[in-house]
């Protein structure tokens, strides 16, 4: 591995998570959103906001080639006039400008949510935990009713109708395994996978226990196991949590940051406030506004993510280039444990690298490059 700069990029992508609505039709028992990062009593987006977000990230943006719009929530499918704002307003600048991503449970696909889904040629990242039985114990609408064969429904019609990708998001908790949950999603007509575990402080009831927890680390080496079988069969692997660390390992490229966040990544909130990720909550600082000069909240995005260094132990730990210590949202959170799970990551990328060192160009199916 060869070390470089810390002020160079991985890509020349920016991805931006967009909150058009904080609200949702479901009351998931183990909602990081609902719990603990939701802003109260904030209006949706407007079409007219929506607009304009476009536009301020062209500009904002005009340093990088390409911007991918991730729409978050609550359910962005319950806010379908700023979604085809924002479809309509990108499809204006020249292709290849703008790609969208979207969060969602699965429950609000009207005919027109498909439509749109299809236009703007979504990648979907869908929540289905398991099974009925598993799913519907905690993902449950206001009206407390299992969404899961909506949610069934829903992943097939995006697959008959419409040119999306589609990636099956499990969230693993007591009494569910990442294992039972891989095991799972690998029956679903889905393009990718990831199952990881549940957003929440040791005490609540949907925590792994600590013996899980091992379980669950050991079910992630098996993960690595299997990456490396589908690789060494000249196959995208199905799960690809470990992809971007490999190819980065592959390409002699040091980690500047843990996901990007303040510099390539940002969150927008429905009233247009910026920050460097919209999954930090109240502790997220309010780096401008959409309505603002784009130069100042990049300035600011940069500036904060320049202060936000890695911690004294996380300045010691081996594996610091593929991490930069740690998720800013989910480190409050989770702490010790998602430490845990995240050099655990780093451990098998770095195993998955070293099996091929031989013949590293197996590698570059994980770039798409066969």
């Amino acid at each position: 591995m060869v070390a470089v700069s810390h002020d160079i990029a991985l890509d020349l992508k920016a991805e931006i998570l967009v909150a058009t609505t904080w609200q949702c039709n479901l009351r998931c028992s183990y909602c990081f959103v609902d719990n603990s990062i939701a802003p109260p009593h904030q209006p949706q987006m407007s079409p007219l906001l929506a607009e304009k977000t476009v536009d301020a990230l062209h500009e904002g943006f005009a340093d990088v080639e390409h911007i991918c719009i991730h729409l978050y929530g609550g359910e962005p499918l319950s806010n379908l006039p700023a979604l085809r704002a924002m479809v309509s307003r990108a499809a204006t600048y020249p292709v290849g400008r703008f790609s969208f991503a979207i969060t969602t449970n699965g429950t609000l696909g009207t005919p027109e949510a498909i439509s749109l889904l299809h236009k703007g040629e979504f990648q979907v990242i869908l929540s289905i935990d398991g099974p009925s039985e598993i799913h519907d114990s905690t993902r449950y609408t206001v009206l407390n009713e299992a969404t899961h064969h909506t949610v069934i429904t829903f992943l097939n019609t995006l697959r008959r109708d419409t040119c999306c990708s589609v990636r099956g998001s499990s969230v693993v908790r007591s009494g569910w395994s990442l294992s039972e949950a891989s095991a799972y999603l690998r029956t679903l007509p889905l393009h990718t996978i990831k199952a990881q575990a549940v957003r929440s402080s040791p005490e609540t009831a949907y925590a792994l226990t600590d013996q899980e927890f091992q379980t669950y680390l050991d079910d992630l080496d098996a993960v690595g196991d299997r990456v490396i079988e589908e690789i060494d069969l000249g196959k995208m692997p199905l799960d690809d949590r470990f992809s971007a660390r490999v190819l980065q390992l592959l390409a002699g490229i040091e980690r500047n940051s843990f996901c990007g966040a303040g510099n390539s990544m940002l969150g927008i909130n429905p009233d247009g406030s910026i920050v460097p990720c919209v999954l930090m909550g109240e502790s997220a600082p309010v780096l401008g506004n959409i309505n603002e000069d784009p130069a100042i909240w990049r300035m600011n995005g940069v500036q904060w993510s320049k202060a936000s260094t890695p911690s004294l132990k996380c300045e010691k730990c081996p594996i610091l280039s593929l991490c930069r210590g740690g998720c800013p949202a989910v480190m409050p959170i989770c702490a010790e444990s998602e430490c845990e799970i995240t050099r655990k990551n780093c451990e098998i990328a770095l195993r998955i690298f070293r099996h091929f060192q031989h013949d590293p160009t197996k590698l570059l199916i994980l770039a798409g490059i066969s």
